[in-house]
């Protein structure tokens, strides 16, 4: 169990270091179209941030966790965002499944990264 714990605590540290980052480097995206690395690296904090949510429910069924309960809807909501924010990328399974889809995705990303990080930044005070 606390290899559990040490494990959620140590993923929470990552996501809140690299969920600033793909938004400061997202900012790009007012101006220019992202590069693919930038989606794939989104694509990988969002599975980490999904790999926290399921970790984080363990423990709350394990009764570890949290303390509050707003904390566990921050985080999914944070993982599903993260995720479809990945699917984003022009020719990505969510631009794919668009009707229309947008003609620069870019600056939805970017706005949505500014959003993800007040989620982050939600999710960890609330789970302190």
């Amino acid at each position: 169990m606390p290899v559990l714990v040490y494990l959620h605590a140590l993923l929470g540290v990552f996501l809140l270091l690299a969920v600033p980052a793909l938004a400061l480097v997202g900012l790009w995206g007012f101006l220019r179209p992202l590069p693919p690395r930038f989606y794939a690296g989104l694509r990988g904090v969002a599975w980490v941030a999904i790999l926290q949510v399921v970790l984080g429910f363990l423990l709350f069924f394990l009764g570890l966790r949290p303390k509050e309960g707003l904390h566990l809807l921050y985080g999914l909501l944070l993982a599903a965002g993260l995720h479809y924010l990945g699917g984003l990328e022009p020719g990505g399974w969510f631009h794919r499944g668009l009707k229309d889809p947008p003609k620069r995705p870019e600056l939805f990303v970017a706005l949505g990264l500014l959003f993800a990080l007040g989620l982050v930044l939600r999710v960890y005070f609330t789970g302190r």
